[in-house]
C-alpha cells in the first residue's frame, strides 16, 4: 500500500491525537458510550470535519510509527504498516464510503473529539 502524506491542519498533531485517544480510552473503560455515539453519528453523516480528522489522525500515527519503528514491519516476508495507522485508515475509508462501521466506533469517537464534534 503506497502512502502519500497529507497536509495536516494545525489542530491535528501528535498531542491532540494522543489526548483524543486518552479521553476515548477513559470513556470506554468507564462504559460511557457518548463519545463513540457522537463519532458514529458523524461517520453516518459523512461529516467533512470527521473525515478530515480521521485522515489527519491516520497521518499523525503513520509519522509517529515511522519515527519510532521505521514505519513498516516485516511480517512473513511482507512489509506492513503499523496497526493503529491501518485502523484509522480503514475507519476513514469506511466512513468516506458512507458506512459507519461499529468496529471503529472508538476511533470515530476520537476523531469526533479532534474535530470538535463531541
Amino acid at each position: 500500500m503506497s502512502h502519500a502524506f497529507v497536509e495536516l491542519p494545525e489542530w491535528i498533531n501528535q498531542n491532540t491525537v494522543e489526548e483524543a485517544y486518552r479521553l476515548c480510552k477513559m470513556a470506554q473503560e468507564g462504559r460511557r458510550q457518548s463519545l463513540a455515539n457522537a463519532g458514529m453519528r458523524a461517520a453516518r453523516a459523512r461529516d467533512a470535519r470527521l473525515l478530515k480528522a480521521l485522515e489527519g489522525g491516520a497521518e499523525v500515527l503513520h509519522r509517529m510509527s515511522e519515527r519510532q519503528l521505521g514505519g513498516t514491519f516485516n511480517v512473513g516476508g511482507l512489509r506492513v504498516q503499523s496497526t493503529e495507522f491501518q485502523l484509522w485508515r480503514n475507519a476513514y475509508e469506511r466512513a468516506d464510503e458512507g458506512v459507519a462501521d461499529g468496529h471503529y466506533e472508538w476511533i470515530y469517537g476520537a476523531a469526533a473529539l479532534l474535530a470538535g464534534l463531541a
